[in-house]
Order: structure tokens, then C-alpha cells, then sequence
């Protein structure tokens, strides 16, 4: 990837921090995605150093809200953001987290109460946090998981061995990472995933098909990315590698891109381009398929379904560039590109979902050094109907 400051959307032929949204379209035939069916709508004025977003409701209202997680080497506080249904968004009061170098907030409810508490993955010396909510979406630190001296990148969260609770998967940077498992009672037990040197990215999914959920690995300095297959009571002895043996992977997500009921796994490679490696149904992946070619360097990516086809598109952010949509055409081996946003900051993180109840999914773009946005879909039919 030569000129990697040039825009992320110039192609040459024509989704994180992971997984695949699908909200189930509000028209009967798919859309046509291109900039004109994006509408682009501030979320703040503030040009800090954002990490990553996830959305939920967090107030009980029926409502998705939106956290903005910030810091990454900097101390700042992440906020949460309540949404009304319209897409319109007030800021709340900063978490209790204060200010900290962190870098994900994974949604979930850490002990059946109900309610989406905050798993918040912050980097050494910090620790990382369990931010428990009240219901309405008010916050404090119920717990802690993992080493404050952990190099935390990232971290994702489902149940690994079968007990009914949440378990964390945490993406180390130049150290080993590890899995956390949760008594429900908010006390983990941390074990390492055997030979995982450096990651910033990680994801849940049951990838072999046996119930059980494994860890997807993206290595980030140079080495061997891997699936960790879980025994389905969170013991991960074996390892089934993916992609490039020795790549820097920084982006990645994981969706079923071509409809077999399997999910795969798309990526960004430093220096090498971005791919979609499609899964045999066992955890066994392909040589890749690669995505058109950008000139820009990727930092993120998400998987959604933005058109209504029921196949997952690939958002990419990136560095001081326009991001890009990478458009299935229902295969998940071909792919057309869709530019969005400008060239100001980089693109850490995003999310989706319906912000607007408009039927569509909308995605949250989280900036480090410029202000974070939305961008609604729909714009075409809300226009008609004005």
C-alpha cells in the first residue's frame, strides 16, 4: 500500500472493533449504495483522541446510545451519548472511569441483571474496568479483569465456556493475550492463548460449527494470525492459522460474506492489501480473496448489511483518507467500492446500528484528532419523502 496518506477510496478496480450487523432491510429489494444514499451528521465538536465506538441501550428507553471510547496513549475520559430514536443525540456525563488511556467498550450484561454494563479495555498502567450499569444509564466500576500491566488493545465478549455468562477475550499488544472467564459474580479467571505474541484486534464466533465459540486472533507485528478452537468449556488447545504467515493485521471482521452459514473473516494487511477469507464450514480458510486496492492506510473495519441483500458490506477506516465501502454483490468474492467521509484524523473504530428507526443501519465513525460522526443511510428516501 504505496502513498498511504492519499484517499482510501481510490481504487483500481471498482465491516472493526468486528462482527456482522444485520437489521433486516425496511424495503422489499436491496439499495444501491453509493454516497448519495449516506447522509453525513456530527456527533461532536471535539477533536480528541478517539478509539472506538459501540452502541446500545443503555438507559433502558428502547433507544440506541452510542459510547465514544477515548484516550489510546492519552489520558481522556470516554463519553456516553443518549439517543432519542431520531437519530439526534445528547451527551451524558463522563464515565467513572475518568480519564484513561483506553481503547474499546464492549457492550454486554456481565451478570443477568438485565442491563448492558461496559467492559473497558484501557492500556497499562490502567486497569481494566467492568462499568456497571444501573438501568438507566448511570455507571460505576463494579469489577476488574486481567493484569493493569497488560499492553490492552482490544478486547471482545461472549460466553467461552458454556456457563450462561459473558467472557472476555483480550487483544494484547507485544504480549501474550488471553481469555477471562466470568463467575458471573464479575471475578475473572484469566488464561493465556498459547503462542499469541501481539494483537489489537480480537472477535467471538463459532467458527468449526460445534456450538462453541472461538477466538478469531489477528496478529499485529509481523507473524501469524489464528483461529483458537474452543473444546466448549473454554480450553483452547488447538489453532487454525489465517492468512499471510507473516502479516501486520491491524483491521479485520468477521461475517458470513457469502451466505453458507459460516463466518469468515476480512482483513487489512500492512503493505499487502485488505481480504476476505471465506471458511469451508470446518475453521479452514482460503489463500483470500483480495478486495480492490487502496492507496491509503487501513486502521478499522466493521461488517453490515447496508443495502438490504442479506449479505454483510465491509466498512474500512482510515489514516488522514476518505474511508470506503467495500459492496457485495451477494458472493462475498466480489466487491465494488464506495467512498465515504473525508480526510481529517484517523479512523480508529466504528459501530452499527438503526439510529433512526428508519429501518436501515447507520454507522458510527470514531476519530482520533478529528470529531467523531454518523452516517445515517437512508438519505435518499428520507429526501423523497420531504
Amino acid at each position: 500500500m504505496k502513498n498511504i496518506l492519499s484517499s482510501c477510496a481510490r481504487v483500481v478496480a471498482g465491516f472493526a472493533g468486528v462482527g456482522f450487523i444485520g437489521l433486516g432491510a425496511a424495503a422489499d429489494s436491496p439499495k444501491a449504495i453509493d454516497q448519495s444514499w449516506f447522509e453525513i451528521v456530527p456527533l461532536e465538536t471535539v477533536a480528541e483522541t478517539t478509539s472506538n465506538a459501540s452502541i446500545g441501550d443503555l438507559n433502558g428507553d428502547g433507544h440506541p446510545d452510542i459510547v465514544l471510547v477515548k484516550g489510546r496513549h492519552w489520558r481522556v475520559p470516554s463519553r456516553v451519548f443518549f439517543g432519542d430514536g431520531t437519530g439526534h443525540f445528547t451527551a451524558g456525563p463522563e464515565l467513572p472511569s475518568r480519564a484513561a488511556e483506553s481503547y474499546s467498550a464492549s457492550l454486554a450484561d456481565m451478570t443477568k441483571s438485565g442491563h448492558l454494563d461496559i467492559v473497558l479495555s484501557n492500556d497499562r498502567p490502567d486497569a481494566k474496568l467492568i462499568l456497571v450499569n444501573d438501568g438507566k444509564g448511570s455507571f460505576t466500576v463494579g469489577g476488574t479483569f486481567g493484569d493493569p500491566k497488560w499492553s490492552t488493545r482490544n478486547a471482545a465478549v461472549g460466553d467461552l465456556n458454556g456457563d450462561g455468562y459473558p467472557d472476555i477475550a483480550v487483544a494484547n499488544r507485544e504480549m501474550t493475550s488471553y481469555v477471562c472467564m466470568n463467575d458471573g459474580k464479575l471475578h475473572f479467571d484469566c488464561r493465556p492463548l498459547a503462542d499469541s505474541p501481539s494483537a489489537t484486534t480480537i472477535a467471538i464466533a463459532d467458527i468449526n460449527g460445534d456450538g462453541a465459540n472461538d477466538v478469531i486472533y489477528a496478529c499485529r507485528d509481523a507473524c501469524q494470525s489464528g483461529v483458537y478452537i474452543n473444546d466448549g468449556k473454554g480450553n483452547f488447545g488447538g489453532k487454525i492459522p489465517w492468512g499471510p504467515p507473516r502479516a501486520s493485521t491491524r483491521a479485520m471482521a468477521v461475517a458470513d460474506f457469502d451466505g453458507d452459514g459460516h463466518p469468515d473473516i476480512a482483513a487489512c494487511h500492512e503493505k499487502l492489501g485488505c481480504f476476505v477469507y471465506l471458511n469451508d464450514g470446518h475453521g479452514n480458510f482460503g489463500r483470500g480473496i483480495a478486495l480492490p486496492d487502496t492507496e491509503a492506510f487501513p486502521y478499522s473495519m466493521i461488517a453490515v448489511d447496508l443495502n438490504g441483500d442479506k449479505r454483510p458490506e465491509i466498512i474500512v477506516g482510515c489514516v488522514n483518507a476518505p474511508g470506503v465501502i467495500f459492496v457485495n454483490d451477494g458472493t462475498g468474492k466480489k466487491y465494488r467500492s464506495v467512498p465515504f467521509g473525508d480526510d481529517r484524523g484517523t479512523v480508529y473504530g466504528m459501530a452499527a446500528a438503526d439510529l433512526d428507526s428508519d429501518g436501515w443501519p447507520d454507522v458510527v465513525v470514531a476519530r482520533s484528532d478529528a470529531p467523531s460522526f454518523m452516517m445515517l443511510t437512508g438519505a435518499m428516501i428520507r429526501k423523497s419523502k420531504n
